[in-house]
């Protein structure tokens, strides 16, 4: 098991989709890119909970090494779709680049 470390807290994870979240923000660093990540996560009290993440050039992810005398986290489907969406030239859906954050305006607000 692997905490996960974000800013403003941290979450309990399976070591392999620990690793997977990171090699997968590397690679949307890469390509400019960001997308929101769904992974399992153990609560407070033990409890199978869900987490979303919003990962990539801006990520500030620390994963490490926890003790847990529960068994390991793992959702198979979820470690492929993360593997999957890494892999170089992965078409990643809805996802913005920098270049069209830079394009958008925003003229109507009141700053």
């Amino acid at each position: 098991m692997k905490h996960l470390y974000y800013p403003g807290g941290f979450v309990l994870t399976g070591s392999e989709l620990a690793d997977a979240i990171l090699v997968y923000a590397e690679a949307l660093c890469n390509r400019r890119q960001v997308d929101v990540v769904d992974i399992p996560v153990v609560g407070t009290e033990g409890q199978l909970l869900r987490a979303q993440f919003l990962i990539g050039s801006a990520s500030q992810l620390v994963s490490v090494t926890a003790e847990s005398v529960m068994p390991e986290l793992v959702e198979p489907e979820t470690l492929d779709f993360l593997n999957r969406k890494a892999q170089a030239g992965a078409m990643i859906p809805a996802a913005w680049t920098r270049e069209e954050c830079a394009a958008a305006q925003f003229d109507e607000f009141d700053y």
